[in-house]
């Protein structure tokens, strides 16, 4: 099957017009409660149905593009090795923001304060399903050929980010001093030193053994 090029080129405009505003209206809604579209207003305003439009719009242009791509790729020989590998752990990212949305629940999903969620994912990062989409379109982005999937899912990253930012001043309304609290000891998207410090003990873990069974050994001998 040939791809479309006016359906590629109707879905470009579309997205580009999408990630226009909507990065608009969240760089906007920052400074101004009058443009604010995120935290997303009351269900059925005209402010969330516009966010809710734009949001969607944006994600299902940027992913059937994709696939679009994939398939003319396909068309003139197999994709290389890389390719695939980054393509790869853009899916299973994609599985990981899913659980992070799952995790979260429907309620807090869209914006209604349901309790605050510090177990599981969380307490690795405030915002694990915006960090696993960062990282998701981000392994997309190197990984297509097109050059309007990779600036739409760069576009998508900045939401995602910007999406983040705007909902603090949210949570520390809804929450006050254990989100306060809770922001203080984990990070908002990557836990990076929790991480090292992760790696550094599990790499002491076998050295420390092995000084352990060494010592027992001498001991052993001494009696």
């Amino acid at each position: 099957m040939i791809v479309d090029m006016s359906l590629v080129r109707f879905l470009a405009i579309t997205g580009i017009v999408a990630a226009t505003l909507l990065i608009a209206a969240l760089v906007g809604g920052r400074y101004t409660l009058t443009l604010r579209i995120w935290p997303a207003p009351p269900a059925k305003s005209l402010r969330s149905a516009a966010y809710w439009s734009l949001f969607r719009t944006l994600n299902v242009t940027v992913l059937v593009l994709a696939v679009l791509s994939v398939w003319a790729d396909l068309e003139t020989g197999a994709p290389s090795a890389m390719r695939i590998v980054l393509l790869s752990m853009s899916a299973a990212s994609g599985l990981v923001y899913a659980y992070a949305l799952w995790a979260l629940g429907r309620a807090a999903t869209y914006c209604k304060a349901s309790g605050l969620e510090t177990r599981g994912i969380y307490e690795w990062s405030r915002n694990p399903q915006y960090a696993t989409a960062i990282v998701a379109y981000g392994f997309l982005t190197a990984g297509s050929s097109s050059l309007i999937v990779s600036g739409l899912a760069l576009a998508l990253m900045a939401v995602y980010a910007l999406m983040a930012l705007n909902e603090e001043p949210w949570l520390v309304a809804r929450y006050g001093e254990a989100y306060t609290d809770y922001a203080q000891r984990v990070p908002r998207f990557f836990p990076v030193r929790r991480g090292v410090a992760v790696l550094m003990l599990s790499e002491a873990a076998p050295t420390e053994a092995r000084r352990e069974r060494a010592h027992n050994r001498i001991d052993a001998s001494r009696r």
